[in-house]
């Protein structure tokens, strides 16, 4: 037991290794704070082209019965947006109605271009769907087309 006794003495005496101290990560920053103004300036853009970035071809679905999903799921696997189309939300939402129909209702950038019952048969939703997808894309053409204008000074194109 003497042994045992002795050999615990002795790691008691041994100087323990000293764990690294840890700085904060406030006090680690602001010792590489000095920058040359190239960098502070480049530091800059970053920032503001980060805050250009936003989300572009939204599609919101606000559906209730698997018709009106359905409705979705078509057109949104269809769809493609026009090359110079930027910030616009897509949002299809159903309404209630009586019996087997719903009503889709179908508008971008809070403006309602479609609403119309709609039977729950698969190729009505399809072709439905498939029209909208024209008419849609037609409206973000001249949307951009409308604002290209305005951006130039010029008279708004007038639709018929």
């Amino acid at each position: 037991m003497a042994g045992a006794g002795e050999a615990y003495a002795q790691q008691q005496n041994q100087p323990q290794p000293q764990q690294p101290v840890l700085l904060d990560s406030l006090v680690q920053d602001t010792t590489r704070l000095p920058l040359t103004s190239e960098q502070l300036h480049q530091y800059e853009q970053n920032i503001r082209s980060s805050a250009d970035l936003e989300i572009d071809g939204l599609i919101v679905d606000n559906t209730i019965t698997k018709a009106g999903r359905d409705f979705y799921e078509v057109f949104q696997r269809q769809w493609e947006a026009p090359p110079m189309a930027r910030n616009f939300t897509i949002e299809i939402e159903e309404l209630p109605s009586r019996g087997n129909i719903t009503v889709v209702s179908l508008s971008v950038n809070e403006d309602k271009l479609f609403e119309q019952p709609l039977q729950p048969r698969y190729d009505i939703i399809e072709e439905v769907a498939t029209y909208m997808l024209g008419v849609v894309y037609e409206y973000l053409v001249n949307d951009q087309l409308n604002k290209q204008l305005e951006a130039e000074g010029k008279k708004e194109r007038e639709v018929f």
